[in-house]
């Protein structure tokens, strides 16, 4: 017995943007890692200016000294981030490719860079006060699962995926919704604990990564053990689950390695630390990318048959 039904309105792949959206994936995500090592060692400051560098496009300083090369090139990674955000909202909407949706989702994910870019410089102008260095690191992951979100949707995946037939239609999105919200809100938590070295926001951090995990073990469980017909998603549960247990383990060692003053001009003479600390960081991020995919997956894989899925999310 087959418990999925071609659906008419699934939509093709789209080779060129989608190869693009995953480029953006990339590029996003060493953006992430240089601005997390500049976090790390305490570079944020390595140029009081911005947008320029010491009042230059490319400083001396930018490749003679480890706190002006991180700071620099994280901006560089974003500004090349913006270029490919807007290449890809503007191929989208003069072509039509991947429908009005996905066009949508490029424009907010380009604002969305374009605000990322604008707050992080405030921040580095008004000396980095918690509130932009905050708003700036959430922001960032939540760029990328954007960025995820719209690549789903060109992809071939998207295009294969018909609707589950032996399930109710939207069964799962609420766990799923849940899922994604308290792995927002444990970013939150972990850039207040990066930036304010408040003790407060580092323990209800490390707190609450016990619950993320649940929870996301419940979500993950549900999706392999009721939609596991739909291709990718037992694939996708796996991998988030087995990201959460070493994000965990890498937790427990940024506590003990990490600086209890906090991010300190100092800290750069320990790029080992900074690293390790900078790579949860990075999982983190991965892991918001991951369960918004899935969240997506099991959103168009739960469509009634005959939806259209441009409006699967209405």
């Amino acid at each position: 017995m087959t418990s999925t039904a071609a659906s008419p309105a699934a939509a093709a792949p789209v080779r060129g943007p989608f190869r693009l959206a995953v480029a953006m994936l990339v590029v996003t995500t060493i953006t992430i890692l240089k601005g997390a090592m500049t976090t790390s060692t305490g570079s944020g400051l390595a140029y009081p200016d911005w947008p320029l560098s010491d009042g230059q496009v490319m400083p001396a300083s930018s490749y003679t000294t480890i706190p002006g090369f991180l700071e620099h090139f994280h901006r560089l990674f974003a500004s090349a981030a913006g270029l490919i955000a807007l290449a890809l909202a503007i191929w989208l909407q003069a072509t039509g490719a991947g429908g009005r949706r996905v066009r949508i989702c490029a424009w907010v994910g380009g604002s969305m860079v374009l605000l990322q870019g604008v707050v992080g410089g405030t921040g580095v102008l008004a000396n980095l006060p918690a509130v932009t260095s905050v708003t700036h690191g959430t922001l960032a992951q939540l760029t990328l699962a954007m960025f995820a979100w719209i690549a789903y949707q060109l992809s071939d995946r998207y295009a294969a995926t018909w609707p589950l037939t032996d399930v109710a239609p939207g069964a799962g999105r609420k766990l799923m919704l849940v899922a994604l919200a308290v792995l927002v809100a444990q970013t939150v938590l972990g850039a207040l604990a990066r930036h304010t070295n408040n003790a407060h926001a580092l323990w209800t951090h490390v707190g609450n990564s016990f619950v993320v995990f649940l929870i996301g073990a419940i979500a993950t469980a549900f999706a392999v053990g009721r939609l596991k017909a739909a291709p990718g998603v037992a694939g996708l549960s796996r991998t988030i689950v087995t990201l959460q247990i070493v994000q965990i383990a890498l937790g427990f060692v940024v506590l003990v390695i990490r600086n209890p003053d906090g991010k300190r001009p100092e800290n750069v003479e320990d790029l080992g630390t900074a690293a390790v600390i900078s790579v949860h960081v990075v999982i983190g991020a991965l892991l918001t990318v991951l369960v918004a995919t899935l969240a997506a997956h099991v959103f168009h894989a739960t469509r009634r048959p005959g939806d259209d899925p441009a409006r699967e999310f209405g």
